[in-house]
């Protein structure tokens, strides 16, 4: 049943013959829209206007609201948007708590239906707004399109402007606005490093700011002259937002592009600041394809040809072909054999490919460049081979690589074009697919929760969703990203990973999802050798990311138990498990079964661990006479559960000279080795020695 139509059914169960009004407020919208109105008898109460939207207190899931009126029933979902159902004013029985959290889910639901169809229709205009754009050829034409078609793309927005670099006066010029005065493209010229656009144009790095304060901070050095005519041309003193990305074709830059926001109705999100760069490199290629026709009209028949290509390629991403069958595409197009390796699935394209690199070889011969490579193979009976490396990225992220191969090292300018034009657009493909990825990420994870969270019947019920086998043993695993500070860097390390353990752990793995900086793995393993080669694939991803040096990853592994109702315990045994090898500094596979005593100190931070060690042997260290002979014999008796034969042994001394010197560390220490607490806490400092 569709998600509108089931939410309505619902309602009418909840309220039986009550007339009821139902206004959605979606993530995009700017304002409440009547979703359904039902009215069951003549008389029925009519809606006196679109309902404002509520402030919500943290935690809140739903508000009942009544005047005399109306009754308002809201709901909230952060991030997400609020709906209300706006009740006709007569008598009214108050649902249930639980009747109104199913209201609240199924109107979740409708929420997540409708961000896949935003989503859907924002890259639908992205890509229709490229294709209006590629098929000018005249300069003016397409700068006038640029921002009109941006702001389509990204409806938060409310101005915008588009400069190009003029290199004979050294300073970026507005060549196209919407929602400024036109005065602005008279007077207004930004030097390079200047304000944001000049920065963004200087460095290449695409910049984002949501509230008034950080914009006009980051505008602090522009000039009193370009402030001024600025600021005639829109009051600058309502600007709330602002993004701004470079245009660049390969590595030069030839301009920027800046979206402003003057009504905060929505705050811009990371989210649009990647689609509007990827709106910017295709608007490059077209810019350039302009250009290319304006210098040199004898290269009609080439342009043509591009844009014949571009055309195709967008229109396999339009369509969602998928990945295998854009390069197959490109293969055609560029007539040579063409190779895509998706560096956060980790798979090749096509999937029949010879492949002449692993991926450990590939990450070697990147590194972090992000301009085409050229590898010489030798092979006997073969030759040499050369092979064209193309990287794909999204900002600093390495998505994917076009491996080229071929029998010298060049290509006609044609072919080159359209290998430029195949890595656009799988770039948007990719960044298309991890951002739906991302939203079925927070899905799951809630789901997750409402698991752990839930008893009884709701807990059977959610297990069924799932495909739980209520009576099999279950664990959990839990791994956390640390020293990953750049915010597109981990959202590809989370997808990279949660892709490579759906495939790993397939025969046992019930779900994996990556949320902010961690993975959770639900798991229900069919045998113990099942947990072992786990917890070996574990350690070995956790080994490999090390390696990388992109990001630190600390794996907690919980006990395995029988039946769903402490999947729970499972999961914050895992969660503890990896962050007592976080405090540490660590990263590896710990699982909570084999912490040991190391479980009464979960919580306690490393700084106090050491202050206690400290304490303990601090009076080795005392004084100008240092006692390392002592405390090595001292760590030899306790690791050999102070046995005065075998620690004598291991040392090569007599037992007596043992003896003589257990009496000083006794002396020294404060300490009687006969008195059980005094042991226990010099056993527990040895071992806290031994694990920093």
């Amino acid at each position: 049943m569709e998600a509108t139509q089931h939410l309505i059914n619902r309602l009418r169960q909840t309220f039986s013959k009550q007339s009821f009004t139902l206004w959605l407020l979606a993530s995009h919208d700017r304002q409440f829209r009547l979703l359904h109105q039902e009215d069951h008898h003549v008389g029925a109460t009519p809606s006196v206007g679109t309902p404002r939207e509520a402030f919500q207190v943290e935690g809140e899931m739903y508000r009942w609201e009544e005047s005399a009126e109306m009754v308002l029933l809201r709901f909230f979902f952060p991030e997400e948007g609020q709906a209300v159902v706006e009740l006709a004013s007569e008598a009214i029985v108050v649902p249930s708590p639980e009747k109104i959290e199913l209201l609240w889910l199924s109107f979740q639901l409708v929420l997540a239906k409708e961000t896949i169809r935003t989503k859907t229709e924002e890259w639908a205009k992205l890509l229709q707004g490229i294709r209006a754009i590629s098929s000018m050829l005249d300069i003016d034409s397409i700068v006038r399109e640029i921002i009109s078609n941006a702001l389509a793309v990204i409806p938060a927005a409310d101005a915008g402007l588009l400069h190009l670099y003029d290199p004979a006066i050294d300073r970026l010029v507005p060549k196209a606005t919407v929602g400024f005065h036109d005065r602005v493209f008279q007077y207004f010229k930004l030097r390079i490093g200047e304000s944001i656009a000049g920065k963004v144009y200087q460095d290449g790095t695409a910049r984002i700011y949501r509230t008034h304060p950080e914009t006009k901070q980051a505008m602090m050095d522009i000039s009193s002259e370009n402030y001024r005519i600025l600021n005639d041309a829109k009051e600058l003193g309502d600007l709330n937002g602002l993004l701004c990305v470079p245009i660049s074709i390969a590595n030069k830059r030839i301009g920027v592009l800046v979206l402003h926001q003057f009504h905060q109705d929505k705050v811009f999100t990371d989210y649009d600041l990647s689609v509007l760069q990827g709106f910017a490199d295709q608007t490059a290629i077209a810019l350039h394809n302009a250009k290319l026709y304006a210098d040199a009209r004898t290269k009609h028949d080439d342009l043509v040809k591009r844009n014949r290509i571009h055309e195709a390629l967008k229109q396999l991403s339009l369509q969602n072909k998928g990945t295998e069958s854009i390069v197959r595409a490109l293969a055609r197009m560029s007539l040579k054999p063409v190779i895509f390796a998706d560096w956060l699935e980790q798979r090749y394209y096509p999937e029949d490919s010879p492949i002449p690199f692993s991926w450990e070889e590939l990450s070697l011969l990147l590194g972090n460049r992000r301009n085409p490579v050229s590898v010489r193979l030798s092979s006997l009976g073969i030759g040499d081979q050369h092979i064209m490396l193309y990287p794909l990225g999204n900002g600093s992220v390495l998505v994917g690589c076009l491996l080229i191969p071929m029998k010298d090292d060049r290509l006609s300018e044609l072919q080159r074009v359209t290998i430029e034009q195949g890595s656009a657009v799988l770039t948007l493909d990719l960044v298309k697919k991890q951002s739906l990825s991302s939203i079925m990420y927070k899905r799951t994870h809630d789901l997750f929760l409402g698991l752990v969270d839930s008893k009884g019947a709701d807990l059977q019920e959610r297990a069924q969703v799932l495909g739980l086998h209520p009576y099999n043993p279950s664990l959990v695993v839990f791994a956390y990203f640390s020293r990953c500070h750049e915010l597109t860097i981990l959202e590809a390390n989370i997808h990279r990973l949660v892709t490579r353990w759906k495939w790993e752990f397939s025969s046992s793995q019930i779900l994996v999802y990556g949320f902010h900086n961690h993975v959770t793995i639900l798991a229900q393993p069919k045998a113990a050798t099942d947990i072992k080669e786990m917890v070996a694939r574990l350690q070995a991803a956790s080994e490999e990311w090390e390696q990388g040096a992109e990001a630190s990853l600390s794996i907690g592994v919980g006990s395995v138990y029988t039946g769903i109702e402490r999947i729970g315990k499972s999961f914050e045994e895992a969660k503890k498990a990896a962050h007592y090898l976080m405090n540490r500094g660590r990263y590896g596979v710990a699982r909570y079964g084999d912490l040991g005593v190391n479980r009464l100190i979960l919580n306690q931070s490393q700084e106090e661990i050491d202050a206690f060690v400290r304490d303990v042997f601090g009076p080795f260290c005392e004084g100008q006479e240092k006692h390392q002979e002592l405390e090595h014999t001292l760590l030899t008796y306790m690791e050999y559960s102070q046995s005065p034969q075998q620690t004598a042994r291991e040392l090569h001394i007599h037992v007596n000279t043992l003896y003589q010197r257990l009496r000083k560390i006794e002396e020294l220490l404060l300490i009687d080795l006969r008195e059980p607490e005094d042991v226990l806490k010099v056993q527990l400092a040895c071992h806290l020695r031994r694990e920093s």
